[in-house]
């Protein structure tokens, strides 16, 4: 697979050659996504087969990655395949027809940015909130994330503010 470059997809085009493109984009060069990841590090493999219906240029964008993220249970690092398969149709604009079960991308479909595309699909498969998996390694536990969050262990007394509001209401 290569690594991508910055030229834009020629939609129309490959469409009607019904050709599949296989790209690979460095983690670090993608901005919206950097700052959500421990390390920069890796690559996401990315592979878009291209097609036709009614008309329309489309494309199955199937794109897979390993990320490395904050453990929101421990802060620790932890390892996450990111992966998302879309099924995209290229239009000139918004309100233009798209096939069934196909998302419209707008825009000159002579001019596709994939890399935007791929990072769009990263960001969409990020885990809302990231913690280790049952099996995995996580130092945050029992106690000590009572600990680390300032919590004490869960009172026997149920607190009940307004208790005390029932009576001044009957005098």
């Amino acid at each position: 697979m290569a690594m991508a470059t910055k030229e834009p997809l020629d939609a129309l085009n490959l469409a009607a050659a019904a050709t599949v493109v296989e790209r690979e984009f460095r983690l670090a060069d993608f901005a919206r996504l950097v700052d959500r990841l421990v390390a920069p590090d890796g690559v996401a493999a990315a592979r878009i087969a291209m097609g036709s219906a009614g008309g329309v240029p489309t494309g199955e964008l199937e794109v897979r990655a390993e990320a490395l993220l904050t453990c929101q249970r421990c802060l620790g690092p932890m390892r996450r395949t990111l992966q998302s398969t879309s099924r995209l149709a290229f239009v000139e604009c918004e309100d233009a027809p798209v096939p069934a079960d196909h998302e419209a991308i707008p825009g000159d479909p002579r001019r596709v940015d994939l890399a935007e595309l791929v990072e769009d699909e990263l960001l969409l498969s990020l885990p809302l909130i990231p913690i280790h998996g049952a099996g995995e390694k996580c130092t945050a536990q029992g106690s000590q994330v009572m600990r680390d969050t300032g919590a004490g262990p869960p009172s026997q007394e149920m607190r009940r503010p307004f208790a005390g509001l029932k009576d001044l209401l009957k005098h």
